[in-house]
């Protein structure tokens, strides 16, 4: 087997759109070597080049630039028709550490926010976990397949044993704590629905080995070294990292189960592969302020794992989407009889599970007000 086919590129392209050359050779000299690298020298000629150039994997964006500034490109960039280009990861480069600046920047749809005089090692680490975490679908998806059908030299996953993990991820977690840095849990759930059992959470079946098998060794290929990943049960498997951005995560985690669920898998016409992510991360705010373990966070992330099989969900769930579903379920009166053709409450929370902002937003306002802002939340974090 051409492994070549399948990995992910070893020199990510990176594009820096910077209207100073000094900005820009210099973070030239801290990527070089370990990232492919393009320049514009301002929004509208990154924009082209994106435009043109479908290699490129991650943008740097300055946010102060002629003819059109970082928060226009942006905004283009996440309005764009074009999924892959949608779904970039963008980092904001800033000269200052303003808490305001910063929020701007990521609501403006930014991964990250780096400062001008970042260390290269920090900025590697960053840009390392934006273009190897945050893969696209398609190329997931083909390598999952490429995976299931090869059957030459591989038996199985090649994962370490569970032991193994939770060694190594409890000593990630403890230095992740007192290093002050983010750590993030991922809890890979995946069943097979029968079609006549769909709406039977319990009726959900294993799916074949082989289909384990491919999604660990592919797991296993995709993470970064720094990171840890075993099958931790008979349909799941655990990842674990630190030091990154909780919505690279998030946006890996939705990406990992779309391409699980979009792959052909040879299930064998039974049913349909589902797989949802529980993510726990030490910026939930449940967890900011207490001492955690690995345990605690693997319970929390197998959790919402199940909380999104049981509903059938295809995507990721975090805190914010368990909080959601937690309020639907206690918070919201019984559905009533919709009018004039329009969807009751029931009906749309459906619909923002299923990360179907366009149908939801017309009639947001029949939401609870309490639930209205969570829903958009929701909503932002759900494109795949």
């Amino acid at each position: 087997m051409a492994s070549n086919e399948i990995d992910i590129a070893v020199k990510p392209r990176v594009l820096i759109a910077d209207d100073s050359r000094i900005v820009r050779f210099t973070l030239i000299k801290h990527i070089e070597g370990m990232f492919d690298f393009r320049e514009a020298c301002n929004g509208e000629e990154a924009w082209e080049m994106l435009l043109a150039d479908r290699n490129i994997k991650v943008l740097i964006t300055d946010l102060t630039m002629p003819r059109l500034d970082g928060y226009g490109l942006l905004q283009r960039i996440r309005q764009s028709s074009i999924t892959g280009l949608r779904d970039m990861p963008v980092v904001v480069i800033s000269g200052s550490d303003e808490q305001a600046e910063r929020e701007r920047a990521l609501a403006a749809g930014a991964n990250d926010l780096i400062t001008k005089g970042m260390d290269t090692a920090h900025l590697v680490s960053r840009l390392d976990v934006l273009s190897r975490l945050v893969a696209t679908r398609q190329e997931f998806r083909r390598g999952l397949e490429a995976l299931a059908q090869d059957k030459c030299d591989e038996t199985d996953s090649g994962l370490p044993p569970r032991e193994r993990f939770e060694i190594d991820a409890t000593i990630l977690l403890r230095n992740a704590i007192q290093g002050k840095r983010n750590f993030v849990l991922l809890n890979v759930r995946i069943a097979l629905r029968h079609a006549d059992d769909a709406d039977d959470a319990d009726k959900h079946g294993i799916p074949p080995m082989a289909t384990m098998d491919a999604v660990g060794r592919l797991l296993r290929r995709t993470v970064r070294q720094t990171d840890h990943v075993a099958r931790t049960g008979e349909a799941e498997f655990m990842l674990a990292t630190g030091s990154i951005n909780f919505d690279a995560a998030l946006v890996f985690a939705r990406r990992v189960c779309h391409a699980i669920a979009d792959a052909d898998l040879a299930s064998g016409g039974t049913g349909m592969i589902i797989a949802c992510c529980g993510v726990a991360s030490l910026s939930d705010q449940g967890l900011a302020q207490v001492e955690i373990s690995l345990a605690q966070m693997q319970d929390i992330a197998r959790r919402r794992a199940g909380l999104g099989i049981a509903q059938g969900f295809v995507g990721a769930v975090g805190e914010e989407e368990e909080l959601a579903a937690a309020g639907a379920a206690l918070a919201l009166p019984a559905a009533e009889p919709s009018d004039s053709g329009a969807p009751d409450v029931e009906t749309l929370l459906r619909w923002i599970r299923e990360g179907r902002r366009e149908q939801v937003m017309p009639h947001l306002g029949k939401l609870p007000a309490e639930l209205r802002s969570l829903a958009e939340l929701v909503m932002k974090r759900s494109h795949p």
